[in-house]
Formats: C-alpha cells, sequence, structure tokens
C-alpha cells in the first residue's frame, strides 16, 4: 500500500472518527439528528416504573422493551422529539394504564408510581355482618348485638381499638363496661372499667366511680392504655397496676409515635409518652372542631365545622382551604387530600406548598378518602362506590372502580390487601 493510499484512509478514519464521536457526544446531551434537514435536534424522554413490573408498553401504539430486571427497577425511553404522546401499559389480569405526555427537550417525564390494579375477583371471607375489623390477619365482626372473632364470641357489643398483635378493645352500651381482650387467648378479658375506678381510688386517693367517656390503646406497650374520663385524662398500666393523671378537663385526645396529643377548653397540647411531660401546641377554639389527625412528625391536622382546614405545629398554624368538606393526611405527613364542600377534589403538598386539583371523573357523593401505602394514590369512597385514583395534575387521571354496594373497607398496607363489605358479605381482594 503506498504512503498517499495510507494517507487518505488515515484522513478518512479520523474524519468518520469525528463524525461518530460528535454523533455520540450530541445523542449523550440529549441532541438527535434530524436527517430531514441535516441538524441537531434537542430531544426530551419519558422514564417509568410500574407495579407489576412486567407490564408491556407502548408508546403510540408502537411497542417498547420494558427494561425492568434485575439490576434495573423501571424504563426509560429516550430521544424523543418535543411533542405529545400516548403512554400505554397493559398486563393480563390487570387493568390498563394510560397517559397523555407531553414531552420538552432537554427534559424527562418521569412516572415512578404506576400500579395495574388487579382484575382478580375478590374473595370471600365472611356472610354479612354489621361491622370488621382485621386485626394481626385476623378477622373481628359484629353483628346482632354481638362480637365475634375465630368462632369465639367476646364480652360487649362495639369493638372500640385493635392493636396489630391481637389486643382489642371491646364496649357493652347495655351495662357501660370496656374490656381488654387479646384474641389470640379469647377465654380470659379485663374489665377495664372496674380496673380503672380501682387503681384511681387506691392509688391516687380519688374516690367514688366515674364513667370513661374514651379509652385507646397505649402506642407501643400494649399492656398499658389512654383513659379519659370526664374530668382527666390518665395512663394506665394493666401489667404493672399503675395509674397517672396526664391532665385535667380534656375534650378529646389521639395518640400516634410516643405522643398523646389532646385539646382542652382553649388550647392543643401533647403529652410525651416517653419524658412524660406536658405542652402547649397552640390555641385553640374547641367548639367547632369537626374532625382531625395527628402526624408521626408532631404536626396536627384540624378540620373546622366553618370548613377551615389547617396545620398546627409548636406555636404555628398554616391554613390549607377554608371550605373543605373531609381530608386525609397520608402517612409520610407531606401530603393532605381534602374534599371542598362544592366538590373539587384537592391534594395538598406541604413540603412543596402547592396544590394539585385531581380530575377523577367520579361524579358521585364523596364520603371517604384514605391513602394507599405509596402515598401516590387513593382509596375514594363515593355513594357505595370505592374507587382508586392516582394522584397526578397530567391526564387522563387513571381511576378505577373497586367495587359497588360497598359500606365500609379497610385497607392494610403491610399486606397491601382491601377488605370491603357488602350485603353479600366480607371480601378481601390485593391491589
Amino acid at each position: 500500500m503506498s504512503i498517499r493510499t495510507r494517507r487518505l484512509l488515515f484522513y478518512i478514519s479520523s474524519f468518520l472518527f469525528l463524525i461518530i464521536s460528535s454523533l455520540l457526544v450530541a445523542y449523550s446531551l440529549g441532541f438527535k439528528l434530524d436527517f430531514t434537514n441535516l441538524s441537531f435536534r434537542e430531544t426530551g424522554g419519558i422514564y417509568l416504573r410500574s407495579e407489576p413490573t412486567d407490564a408491556s408498553i407502548s408508546l403510540d401504539g408502537k411497542e417498547i422493551k420494558n427494561q425492568s430486571g434485575f439490576l434495573q427497577s423501571g424504563t426509560l425511553i429516550s430521544n424523543l422529539k418535543e411533542d405529545s404522546y400516548h403512554l400505554n401499559l397493559e398486563r393480563d389480569g390487570y387493568f390498563n394504564w394510560e397517559k397523555n405526555v407531553s414531552v420538552k427537550k432537554s427534559l424527562v417525564e418521569v412516572f415512578d408510581s404506576i400500579v395495574l390494579v388487579s382484575q382478580k375477583e375478590p374473595d370471600k371471607l365472611s356472610e354479612p355482618v354489621d361491622k370488621f375489623y382485621i386485626n394481626d390477619g385476623s378477622l373481628i365482626t359484629e353483628a346482632a348485638g354481638g362480637i365475634k372473632t375465630g368462632g369465639n364470641k367476646l364480652l360487649g357489643d362495639s369493638v372500640i381499638d385493635t392493636a396489630d398483635d391481637g389486643t382489642v378493645i371491646t364496649y357493652n352500651s347495655v351495662s357501660k363496661i370496656y374490656y381488654l381482650y387479646n384474641i389470640f387467648i379469647p377465654s380470659t378479658a379485663l374489665n377495664i372499667s372496674t380496673l380503672f375506678n380501682n387503681l384511681k381510688e387506691s392509688r391516687l386517693g380519688l374516690i367514688g366511680a366515674v364513667p370513661i367517656v374514651k379509652v385507646a390503646i397505649h402506642p407501643f406497650n400494649h399492656d398499658r392504655l389512654i383513659i379519659q374520663s370526664r374530668g382527666a385524662l390518665y395512663t394506665l398500666d394493666t401489667a404493672r397496676l399503675t395509674i397517672e393523671q396526664i391532665a385535667e378537663a380534656p375534650v378529646d385526645f389521639k395518640t400516634k409515635g410516643q405522643e398523646v396529643v389532646f385539646y382542652g377548653k382553649d388550647s392543643l397540647y401533647k403529652y410525651s409518652l416517653i419524658f412524660r411531660t406536658v405542652s402547649k401546641i397552640n390555641a385553640l377554639e374547641i367548639d367547632e372542631i369537626k374532625n382531625w389527625e395527628l402526624g408521626s412528625d408532631g404536626k396536627v391536622v384540624i378540620l373546622f365545622k366553618n370548613g377551615e382546614l389547617s396545620v398546627f405545629s409548636d406555636n404555628e398554624v398554616f391554613n390549607i382551604a377554608d371550605k373543605a368538606a373531609l381530608f386525609a393526611l397520608a402517612s409520610d405527613n407531606k401530603t393532605i387530600a381534602f374534599l371542598d364542600y362544592d366538590g373539587p377534589l384537592y391534594v395538598y403538598k406541604l413540603d412543596k406548598e402547592k396544590y394539585l386539583k385531581l380530575e377523577s371523573g367520579i361524579n358521585e357523593t364523596i364520603s371517604d378518602l384514605s391513602w394507599y401505602k405509596d402515598n401516590e394514590h387513593l382509596f375514594i369512597k363515593a355513594d357505595r362506590s370505592l374507587y382508586f385514583t392516582e394522584v397526578d395534575e397530567r391526564l387522563p387521571l387513571n381511576t378505577t372502580r373497586l367495587g359497588t354496594d360497598i359500606s365500609e373497607y379497610d385497607y392494610k398496607p403491610n399486606e397491601d390487601s382491601l377488605y370491603f363489605l357488602t350485603p353479600k358479605g366480607i371480601f378481601k381482594s390485593e391491589i
């Protein structure tokens, strides 16, 4: 081979190297060569992750390879020109998921919380009852003025509180007596009302039997109880047979984590179950409270009767809405879903101070909201139908009707199972 030929091959190879390397660099920076006008165009992409992970993916009807596997949990569709696309996910035995996606140059649209809802028929657990509870996988039912679990009858006619280790508090509305059970040892029951009054007299010197207004299981020690009478709030240890007065004249209380939060005639307070100290959270007008929830981060969300929805923390109050009808606080304490009196359903992101209006397409009257385990989906009870919908501004909103003629439901995130009651009985389904 002559020197001239070798030089020519070198120049051609160098030229091709420059062209190819430039193309690779351009592609890595999000540019794509448009062959119609031989110019580079900046591109965008779509990232998606679904449960189940092995769904079939299509974009504008074109099949896309699902990249999910052992080393990668999602799929990136890259080098898309700036345009509108229709994204679709399908899997046998599940409802389809779809979304209209507007891709912008140099940006990636992220859908990392896609849930495909199973079409599997639910399993029937029981004949119709009045109410039901799920405790550590066991079914507790109220029917015909009695309580049953595992074929055993418990004292009382209503369930007041449950804990995941089988601890249950029941109540007899005729005798006004509260009972403490472990459903795995149903033959033994503790009369809470009698024990409370005996300890109140013997340990605190407070003479005279008083009725219990409210009782709850201690959040992390199930041998202990939080008890409210008309005049005071107490902690009671059923194992050590001790009692302690927390506060006087409480109106209501709730427990969460390591705290008992309660309010009196003019203020909101918290009691530390670790340090046994009471501190004031904020001033409060108690006559106007409609509903309230506790966050695990110390926040208290209160819905007032006039529709005002506010978040209370130490010496701070933040107003979210002025005409809310109901609400639900997500387990991450960062998101609140609420329904306005005039119908629209909203989600407020506390960490981003951002409102999202959910176009769910549900036309019935919404009566209940609760969160799915990922805090990116909601269960919505409307009239007697139950829906599952995503929290997203991008349309269409994927909303699935899970069942009809449902009087109550209970979602258990640790097993990702939904339990619900209809006139035909109690059923269990998987999302």
